[in-house]
């Protein structure tokens, strides 16, 4: 099962009756508790509701739903069934236009005080920018749609938790078409860890994104043997030759 709760975006798993099996805490937050899917679709729009979201070719639909606090609100669902049940996301668009304007005041006021703090104190801002590019080489953008994540230390549960949010909120933000996982830098592989690792693929399949897994050395290949099973997922033995093909 994919961690409901991790993903960037309200999410909620549904049959084909349209009832709600599962739902994350950002969905029950923003759309309150239902038992089924109609109970949050705005009247006039539940007639186009169930013509559309139980057909299995319908993978993005607008809809009118009624939030927690009752007032009708334009969603985008970006929908995904698998077998008899579906991963749909709620992207509340008029909420994405003001987060939107919010972004580029703060961007505004973020660089209106840097600009004093690069007089004031530029010793402690050129730091601060080391410190911010060390952090962000856990996902280095190849190009605009294809990103590289090299995996450092032992592969745990807790390293799987501490970044997946992120990492999903860059895939999203960012609309990235492809993921590059490199396990060169792997130490020790947990069960579990790989356990992880795997359900944290499965959410790419969500945003549309493929993944390519690089880098696994013959100690690993026991814990790997159940992901190679994965769709949308394939491996590769040598990553210079990848990014040759990527760069040329």
């Amino acid at each position: 099962m994919i961690h409901l709760d991790a993903m960037p975006m309200p999410v909620v798993i549904i049959d084909h009756k349209m009832n709600i099996k599962e739902a994350s805490g950002k969905a029950l937050k923003l759309l309150g508790k239902a038992p089924s899917f109609l109970d949050w679709v705005d009247h006039e729009s539940r007639e186009k509701a169930l013509k559309f979201i139980q057909e299995k070719h319908v993978e993005k639909l607008e809809l009118n739903l009624v939030t927690a606090e009752g007032t009708i609100s334009l969603f985008t669902l970006l929908i995904e069934w698998d077998s008899e049940q579906a991963a749909v996301i709620l992207q509340q668009e008029d909420h994405m236009i003001v987060q939107l304007m919010n972004k580029v005041k703060e961007h505004q006021r973020r660089l209106e005080e840097s600009d004093m703090e690069l007089i004031l104190k530029k010793t402690q801002l050129e730091k601060s920018l080391l410190r911010i590019s060390e952090l962000s080489t856990a996902a280095i953008h190849l190009t605009d749609e294809i990103v590289l994540i090299p995996i450092f230390g032992d592969l745990t549960v807790t390293l799987i938790h501490t970044n997946q949010e992120r990492i999903l909120a860059n895939l999203y933000t960012n609309n990235i078409d492809e993921v590059i996982i490199d396990l060169q830098s792997v130490g020790i592989m947990e069960h579990s860890g790989v356990d992880e690792l795997m359900k944290m693929i499965k959410s790419f399949s969500l945003f549309g994104t493929s993944c390519t897994i690089t880098g696994v050395k013959p100690e690993h290949a026991p814990f790997l043997h159940q992901i190679k099973t994965m769709q949308k997922l394939t491996f590769i033995n040598n990553l210079e030759d990848k990014l040759s093909r990527i760069v040329y």
